[in-house]
């Protein structure tokens, strides 16, 4: 009797485990995707594009003889 009692009472704590980490990790995706986050990673992601591109157009460095 005690055992079931037992199995059942981790199965709840295990359970509310569960809700609890889905919980946050839902709030993390939400701060992710929120319209500031996606503006600074586009941002981040032209800035790279960009630094890219002079690189290629830089012309290269003189070599020393």
């Amino acid at each position: 009797m005690f055992l079931r009692i037992r199995w059942f009472g981790i199965g709840v704590i295990s359970s509310l485990g569960l809700v609890a980490y889905l919980a946050t990790q839902v709030k993390r995706a939400r701060q992710r995707l929120s319209a500031r986050a996606l503006a600074r990673s586009g941002g981040r992601t032209v800035a790279s594009l960009l630094d890219r591109a002079a690189d290629r157009v830089a012309p290269p460095a003189p070599r020393p003889h």
